[in-house]
């Protein structure tokens, strides 16, 4: 009577244990950790460099906006192209990692979801910086912090729920 019940195995999982999502989001928290680290050094570099006036800062500052934002971007499309033809060269099947079942969708939405949070706090966090009279360079590098750490926060989310098993 107590038959133990066989479901079938999931067939997003491969030999190493990760599926096509897991395995892309390793490498995007890698790359992105690497990519700001690196970013984040230059723009430190070149602010300490330049003695810029206010008109001058501003540029400064959106300038290193639109070029963060442009390099991740192109990093995630670069990295997406090379994770799936390491794959298909490691594997020598080909594995479709456009496929979206309910449960990826759930767990990108709670990724999300997370990640607005961290972004959330963070802005109110600039804009109280501005509030109390610190200078707009501060809120500047709360707001740059704020979409660096969401990101990851994001990322990581996304990853223990697959790891979890959402």
């Amino acid at each position: 009577m107590n038959k133990e019940i066989d479901y079938p195995k999931d067939n997003t999982q491969h030999e190493a244990g990760l599926s096509y999502q897991e395995k892309s989001l390793i490498a995007s928290i890698i790359g992105s950790l690497i990519i700001y680290v690196i970013y984040g050094w230059q723009v430190y570099q070149r602010f300490q460099a330049g003695g810029f006036d206010p008109a001058g800062e501003f540029r400064f500052w959106g300038r290193a906006f639109l070029l963060l934002i442009l390099i991740q971007v192109v990093f995630e499309v670069v990295m997406q192209i090379a994770l799936v033809i390491a794959i298909a060269i490691a594997t020598n099947e080909e594995e479709n990692p456009s496929f979206l079942d309910e449960r990826d969708k759930l767990i990108d939405l709670k990724g999300s979801s997370y990640q607005f949070v961290i972004m959330g706090i963070w802005f109110l966090m600039a804009m109280g910086a501005l509030a109390v009279g610190r200078p707009p360079t501060v809120m500047f590098v709360l707001l740059m912090i704020s979409m660096m750490t969401a990101g990851i926060v994001g990322s990581l989310a996304k990853l223990y729920l697959y790891r979890r098993g959402v």
